[in-house]
């Protein structure tokens, strides 16, 4: 639905500046500094994110700051808990046919310039840490959902861990960016199940180059349906993966990153 992950040319709605300046107003107000935050999204909060992306217009954005405010909702809590709530509920909509296919992806690529703006207001989603850990953040071929990778790498850059997102790359951009960059993690993320081959021939690409021998996780929508770690661990063995989760926490954890990730706060 997204196109990749470029915001289309005719993008309707507020104008990016408006945008920054609520995104520029929940992070230095409403900031916790807390770590990557769980839980259920309130119903009525919801409904001003996904109004703001069916009209992208300015005002459920002010009002959204507003009972934030009031109810003590943070920055890190819409972006952890409100764009994946989001995220489901447009994909939901897009599959049961109340959405089409432009109106899903204008929705998801007024998320996508929320998101940026949100990312440029933390002052530590520009790099990471420079002595830190580096995670090369890839999408398997056939993969067009970006917005949930988007918001896994926001997540891990928020807590000092530098991420270079890599969409669909060929295997000799792959090979080049293994070659030439340390990272000490690949991460996948696939929101589709008719990626899933995709997902398998990517790991496969990746074990066999030289720097083929560092952690793979797989993440991302696709494991959306699996809540037991069985499903997960016969996921991951399938595709080749060392470890398949939806938690960004441990799959960090899994790299040996939780302690390094922790003292970057």
């Amino acid at each position: 639905m997204e196109d990749h992950g470029q915001i289309q040319q005719h993008y309707a709605g507020a104008p990016v500046g408006t945008i920054s300046q609520f995104a520029l107003r929940v992070v230095s107000e409403l900031r916790r500094n807390a770590r990557i935050e769980t839980g259920e999204a309130h119903q009525d909060i919801l409904k001003l994110v996904l109004f703001h992306a069916a009209n992208g217009e300015a005002e459920p954005l002010a009002r959204l700051f507003v009972e934030m405010k009031r109810r003590g909702i943070t920055a890190e809590q819409i972006i952890d808990i409100y764009f994946p709530a989001a995220i489901g509920k447009i994909g939901d909509d897009w599959h049961e046919g109340d959405l089409d296919v432009l109106q899903a992806t204008l929705c998801m690529s007024r998320l996508q310039v929320l998101l940026r703006e949100l990312g440029r207001a933390w002052m530590s989603d520009s790099a990471g840490l420079p002595t830190g850990p580096r995670i090369l953040l890839v999408l398997p071929g056939g993969e067009q959902h970006t917005l949930g990778a988007m918001v896994a790498a926001n997540q891990m850059r928020r807590i000092g861990v530098s991420v270079r997102v890599c969409l669909v790359p060929k295997p000799a951009l792959l090979a080049e960016q293994l070659e030439n960059n340390r990272f000490d993690a690949v991460f996948v993320s696939a929101a589709n199940r008719s990626c899933l081959a995709s997902c398998a021939d990517l790991v496969k690409t990746i074990r066999r180059l030289p720097e083929g021998g560092l952690p793979i996780v797989l993440g991302g929508g696709i494991l959306s349906d699996m809540q037991d770690d069985t499903g997960l661990k016969a996921l991951a063995s399938h595709v080749g993966a060392d470890l398949a989760t939806l938690d960004v926490t441990k799959a960090l954890a899994m790299c040996g990153f939780n302690s390094k990730a922790q003292a970057a706060e």
